[in-house]
C-alpha cells in the first residue's frame, strides 16, 4: 500500500460518523444491480478491511438485505443515507479480494472528497 490516508466520513444527519485508513481515493465504483442503481452512489474501488474502519454511532443505522444476502447493506434511522456496506458471506469457489466484513464505503459520505470527480468505473452487477 502506498502512504496510508485516514479519511472522516458521516451520514446527512451526523448520526453515524465513521473513519478509515487506505490509499488515497481517486477512482469509484458506480454499479448497475437493482439496488445500487436505485442509490445512484458512488462506491469504493477497494474494499477496505474491517480493521481499517471505525464507526460511531452504529445503532443509529439499520440493515437491508436481498437476494442472496451476501452483503449487509446499512443506511441511517434518521436521514436515510446510506453510509456503507459490508460483506456478509462469500461463495465457497470464490477466489478475489473480498473477505468476510470488508467495507464498501459510499465516497459521497466522505468529507472534503468530490465523489463526482473521481474516475468513476461502471460495473455490471446485475450480471453477479
Amino acid at each position: 500500500m502506498k502512504t496510508p490516508r485516514t479519511y472522516s466520513a458521516s451520514c446527512h444527519c451526523g448520526s453515524t460518523r465513521f473513519r478509515f485508513t487506505g490509499e488515497e481515493i481517486r477512482t469509484g465504483l458506480r454499479c448497475n444491480c437493482s439496488i445500487c442503481i436505485r442509490k445512484g452512489m458512488v462506491v469504493s474501488s477497494n474494499y477496505i478491511r474491517a480493521s481499517e474502519v471505525e464507526v460511531e454511532g452504529q445503532e443509529h443505522l439499520a440493515l437491508y438485505q436481498f437476494g442472496d444476502k451476501c452483503m449487509n447493506h446499512f443506511f441511517c434511522r434518521t436521514c436515510g443515507i446510506a453510509p456503507f456496506s459490508r460483506v456478509a458471506s462469500l461463495p465457497p469457489d470464490y477466489t478475489g479480494q473480498a473477505r468476510l466484513g470488508d467495507y464498501r464505503v459510499n465516497l459521497g459520505c466522505v468529507h472534503d472528497l468530490d465523489a463526482l470527480n473521481l474516475d468513476i468505473e461502471v460495473i455490471d452487477g446485475r450480471s453477479f
